[in-house]
């Protein structure tokens, strides 16, 4: 039996989105910013990762950088770019998928915020066959 790594992600409304890309101090970013440090974790917009990833890719060289098209294809859409603006994905470090225990931990402790401005929190885990593939 393969043990699966997980990852927590949430939505958020665009309010408390700024908030937390910003370091911002409103009661729901506290929060939230709170919970991540519990757990040694931070809270990455997806967007903000993306961005990121293809300014590496364009200042390295596009070469070894397999998922830059697509990527920039997000970007560079206005209704992809709104949607993952609001998306989060917890890091530990510089890790994107941590141990099943640590990631419903963390998931139970967002559940239990209750907060409006937590749209979604999904847990997801690393097999292939329950998530959908990068492009080739």
């Amino acid at each position: 039996m393969t043990d699966w790594l997980y990852q927590i992600r949430i939505v958020v409304t665009s309010a408390l989105s700024t908030d937390l890309r910003s370091m911002g101090t409103s009661t729901s970013a506290q929060e939230v910013t709170e919970i991540a440090k519990k757990y040694d974790m931070r809270a990455v917009c997806t967007y903000d990762a993306f961005k990121a990833y293809c300014e590496e890719a364009e200042a390295n060289g596009l070469e070894g950088y397999s998922l830059y098209n697509w990527t920039k294809a997000t970007l560079d859409n206005p209704a992809k770019r709104e949607k993952h603006q609001k998306s989060f994905a917890f890091y530990r470090d510089n890790d994107q998928i941590y141990s099943k225990d640590v990631a419903e931990a963390l998931y139970e402790d967002l559940l239990v915020l209750n907060s409006p401005n937590i749209l979604e929190v999904k847990i997801i885990d690393s097999n292939p066959k329950n998530n959908p593939q990068p492009p080739q």
